[in-house]
């Protein structure tokens, strides 16, 4: 998920394109998700697990590395998924109404520029092959209850 036009904002959409190169599974599909929310609905009923790669504003210093679960996040917390109009976390929660939410685990970074731009910064930039071996991590990881 992201914008590329926001520098660290589009962190996701960098993983996405470098993970499509890659040889992955035929159960794995790559979406760049840009900065849908509600638009994803579909996609996210279809899965039955979901990894999200986005920006992720935690306070901490930037290029810090989050892994988290939606359930990990509290009413209230001062964590803020992406800059999206519907967060993902909304268009979730939307999914565990209709009894249709897979899998999902979020993989997020701190982003150090959100101005204008299409480059990540140097510190985000220097995750990017991090954040990319979590993704396959997960890829290989057993799912829950399996």
């Amino acid at each position: 998920m992201g914008n590329l036009l926001l520098r660290d904002e589009g962190v996701g959409i960098h993983v996405a394109r470098e993970l499509l190169k890659m040889d992955l599974p035929p159960n794995v599909r790559v979406v760049d998700g840009g900065t849908e929310g509600f638009g994803l609905l579909d996609f996210i009923w279809e899965s039955d697990r979901l990894i999200v790669v986005d920006a992720v504003r935690g306070g901490q210093e930037p290029g810090t590395l989050y892994r988290f679960r939606p359930e990990d996040v509290k009413e209230g917390r001062q964590l803020r998924l992406s800059f999206h109009d519907l967060s993902l976390l909304d268009v979730l929660k939307i999914s565990e109404f209709a009894d249709r939410r897979p899998e999902t685990v979020i993989l997020g970074v701190e982003p150090a520029r959100l101005d204008m731009g299409m480059e990540l910064s140097p510190e985000v930039a220097r995750k990017l092959p991090r954040l990319i071996q979590m993704v396959l991590e997960e890829i290989h990881r057993e799912p829950e209850g399996g």
